[in-house]
Order: structure tokens, then sequence, then C-alpha cells
């Protein structure tokens, strides 16, 4: 088969020309993953016309254009290609159904097709009810119709640990964290060495304002992950275990899991660089903060993160670059007007500080600099 550099060569060469090219469906399938994972849904949309046309009768082929509409968020036309289909008792078709009634808010029909699947004595009853109890969960929403629909899928399946799972995290979800953390408890008796359930059990504790025990629990998930478990699992883990950290006060150990997570494929330097930034500067490591903060901002990804440009303006200050502490509060106070200004008054923030090299003619403090100065701060 060609490679995706090759497959995307002729694509663009027939889109170009305008001519119907064949490829066979191992390649489109290729071709439909690479564009689902770019987000580029033009030639996503085009890639699938061209399979409609090439494939019409091919089940398999369908199917899985299904489920790419189903990635695409195009929960109606992937219901009404699933009807086109027209197969009965496919699991796949009852699945993509069940997430796109639950995606569309449509409750009473998710509750209608188990039903039949029940009547039905179907062989893939308990998929189906899992699945669509992931899927309530995942939408974070309508959390009691969710825990009625667990619940009652439990009466059936008695045994499945993961719907247990499921009703742990709806539990979670709904704020009744001791109750999720009882239920927690009893799932690690019967599953001790679930990194996921370790992982959930360190984030009730942390919701629960007992940090020791959740970083102990999160410590114990990462002993259990093996090398089969998908690594989004260790970095997500590792993510809390620093959060908790940093929240418990231990900032040099924190900053030491912060810079493991530097080093991961899935990295995002605006979740991790704040919370680092801030340790560092906890540790009165200006210049090391100033630099992980200058980062995010040139990512230009913070427009609603206040406490960004407030510690980036301290960091500034604290490392004698005070014109850049102006500049960037005047992008500030366009941005975010007087938070920027009470979030700075928290860090204790002097006049002095800031107006220190201002003093002379030779330099020009604007209007909004003027805003920050004759605000009330706290002054030491």
């Amino acid at each position: 088969m060609d490679n995706i550099s090759s497959l995307l060569k002729r694509f663009s060469e027939s889109q170009k020309s305008n001519t119907t090219p064949y490829f066979d469906s191992d390649e489109l399938v290729l071709l439909i993953d690479y564009f689902l994972d770019k987000d580029d849904v033009p030639n996503l949309k085009a890639v699938i016309e061209l399979g409609h046309e090439l494939y019409p009768d091919n089940i398999g082929f369908r199917i899985s254009l299904c489920r790419t509409l189903v990635e695409m968020e195009d929960f109606e036309s992937a219901l009404l290609l699933a009807d086109d289909i027209g197969i009965k008792g496919n699991m796949d078709i009852d699945l993509i159904r069940l997430e796109c009634y639950c995606e569309l808010d449509r409750h009473n029909d998710v509750i209608e097709l188990i039903d039949k699947l029940t009547a039905l004595n179907s062989p893939h009853l308990e998929e189906a009810v899992y699945h669509t109890a992931c899927v309530m969960n995942d939408m974070e929403k309508r959390y009691q119709d969710t825990y009625n629909f667990i619940q009652h899928a439990l009466t059936m399946f008695p045994d499945n640990l993961a719907l247990k799972s499921e009703l742990c995290f709806n539990l979670e979800l709904q704020g009744k964290t001791k109750e999720a953390l009882t239920l927690c408890h009893e799932l690690l008796d019967e599953d001790p060495y679930s990194a996921e359930l370790w992982y959930m059990q360190g984030r009730l504790y942390s919701l629960c304002a007992d940090l020791e025990r959740s970083i102990d629990s999160l410590d114990f998930a990462l002993t259990c992950i093996n090398e089969a478990e998908d690594s989004d699992l260790e970095y997500e883990i590792k993510l809390m275990k620093a959060y908790c950290l940093y929240k418990n006060e231990s900032y040099e150990k924190a900053i030491s899991v912060y810079e493991e997570l530097t080093l991961h494929e899935d990295f995002d330097n605006s979740e991790v660089g704040r919370f680092l930034a801030e340790c560092l500067m906890n540790l009165e490591e200006y210049e090391k903060a100033y630099h992980v903060l200058k980062s995010i901002m040139d990512d230009n990804e913070q427009e609603d993160e206040v406490s960004v440009y407030g510690n980036f303006i301290y960091c500034c200050i604290e490392t004698e670059r005070r014109k850049e502490a102006i500049d960037v509060l005047s992008e500030a106070l366009k941005l975010f007007a007087n938070r920027i200004l009470e979030y700075l008054s928290t860090l204790n923030m002097t006049r002095d500080q800031l107006t220190e090299p201002y003093r002379g003619n030779e330099h020009i403090i604007g209007d909004l600099a003027r805003n920050y100065l004759s605000c009330s701060l706290h002054n030491n």
C-alpha cells in the first residue's frame, strides 16, 4: 500500500484536475484518518464523498464513514447514514446510534433502543449499556439521568466493574465526593492494581483537600501503569500529582514532576507552564519563572489567563525588566481592565517597583500605566 505522502499527492492531483481518482477502501480509511487528525474538514468531506461514490455497497467501509461523521460531531448525518446502511443487529451501528442520540440529547431514543436490545436478548447489550454510560458521563450534563441509567444497567449486569467505575465518576461529577470515595474503595478491593481506579481515588482525595492521601494514591497509580496502557493516562496522573504537590507547597517536588511532563509527547505548555512558573516564583527563582511565562505568552493562547499576565509582570519587575512590565501591563489592561489590577494587588506589587526607572523625562508612562499607579494597591 502506498504511504500516506503518496496517497496525499494522488488525492491532491485529482482535486486540482477535477477528476475522480481510484483508491481502495483501506487507502481511503488512511486518508480519512489523516484529515481527521489534522482537523481538515473540507478535504475530509471530499474523501467521504469519494468513498460514497466508489463503495456504495461496502458495509464495512460505510460503517467506517459513519464513525468518521461521529468524530466530526456531525451526528445528524451519522444517523442518516446509519439508517441508509439499514442492517439490523449490528453492534457498530447500534453503538453509533446510541452515541448520536446521547449527543443530540434524545434521551428517550436512548432508552427505547436499549429496551429493544434487551427484548431481543442482544449479545452486545452489555457493551451497548456501558458505551452509553461512558458517552453520557463524558458529556457532563444530565447527571441525574446518567445516574439513573447506570443504576438500572447495574441491575442488569451487577458484576460489571467498568459500569461501577462510571457510576463512581458520575458521583464525582455531581459533587458527591464522599459517596464516590466509598464506591472507589470498594472497586479497589475488587481490582487493586487498576491505575485508572487509583487515579480516580487520587482525584477524589484532592477534591476533599486531603492532598497527602491524594499524592500517595497517584504514586501508586503510576506503579500500576504497564506498557500496554495508553501513555495519556500516565500524563494525566503526573499532571494531577504535580498540581497536588503545588497545592501542598512542596514546590521543589512539583517542579521535578512538571519538568518530566515537558518531555511528554502530549505536553501542553499553557497547561503545565503556569503552575511550573508559580512554583518557581514561590522559590524566588524569578529568572526561570520569567522564561517559562515568556514561552507561554509567545504562544498567544492566554487571552483569558489573568494570572499568566500578572505573574509575568511580577517576574519582569523582579528581574529588572521594568519596561517590559509596563508594556505587558498596557496590553493586559486592554484585555482585563480592573481584573489585572486586582490580581497584581494580591502579589503586593509596589508603586516604587514599577515606577523607579521611569522617573526621568526620557520615559513616558501611558495612561494605562497611570491607571495602575493610581489604583489602591498594597504598598510595602
